[in-house]
């Protein structure tokens, strides 16, 4: 008398030397794909464990950028309300001290305002060195952009106010043909400024004449009186 076999199921068959081995998952589909379409099933069995290494660093990658992305959400959601804070402060020594360390490690966000902030601090406490180097920062950041050219002009401005007025204009210089039309007019002034500052009459005579060329009324006149005058103190 047999033994049963569990309710539901089959008696198990014996293997036996003469029974085909059971086919494995990709001798089914070998059975199954088209001829042509054999040896890229072969690849992939040939290469499976490279093929699931690769599977399973894509969902890695997918994975940390998901991480990522919401680790510099928190970041900057952080950093604008300390930012905030700092900009709360009366002004003073320890708020420029403040601005420098958050915009020394500021994220992409709030980075420009940061740096820019942290010039208009400095200046207003009279400290030209870290103002300029501030706005130089800006300019770097954001070359030939709104912040970046905002911060060219007041990183002259502020070598002129501390009396390097040879390294000014060596940065209106570059900026004069670069910048937008409606502020050419700015750049060539403080040029014009500079130039007479450091006596290089014939670069400020220039610079007055080009902002004449383009300008009538009281502008004209003063810019004719800023040429007569240079003019007459280099024949003196």
């Amino acid at each position: 008398m047999s033994k049963p076999s569990p309710q539901g199921l089959p008696p198990l068959k014996k293997i036996t030397a003469n029974t085909p081995a059971p086919l494995g998952i990709l001798d089914e589909l070998q059975a199954e794909v088209p001829a042509e379409a054999a040896p890229l099933l072969r690849f992939i069995a040939r290469n499976a464990s490279v093929v699931m290494a690769l599977l399973g660093l894509i969902v890695v990658v997918i994975v940390g950028i998901g991480v990522w992305q919401w680790y510099a959400s928190e970041r900057d959601e952080t950093a604008q309300t300390n930012f905030a804070r700092i900009l709360l402060q009366p002004q003073g020594s320890p708020r420029v001290d403040a601005l420098e360390r958050f915009a020394a490690t500021a994220p992409d966000s709030v980075r420009l305002a940061a740096w820019m902030e942290f010039g208009l601090a400095a200046l207003a406490e009279k400290d030209s060195d870290k103002a300029s180097a501030a706005f130089a920062r800006v300019a770097v950041l954001d070359k030939n952009g709104p912040f970046g050219t905002v911060a060219a002009i007041s990183e002259a401005q502020t070598l002129m106010q501390g009396g390097k007025t040879a390294e000014a204009l060596t940065i209106l210089e570059q900026m004069e043909h670069t910048v937008p039309e409606h502020m050419r007019v700015q750049v060539r002034g403080l040029i014009a400024l500079n130039a007479q500052l450091a006596g290089k009459t014939e670069q400020a005579v220039k610079a007055y004449e080009d902002l004449l060329a383009g300008s009538f009324g009281e502008d004209a006149d003063y810019y004719r009186f800023c040429i007569q005058r240079i003019s007459t103190t280099a024949l003196n």
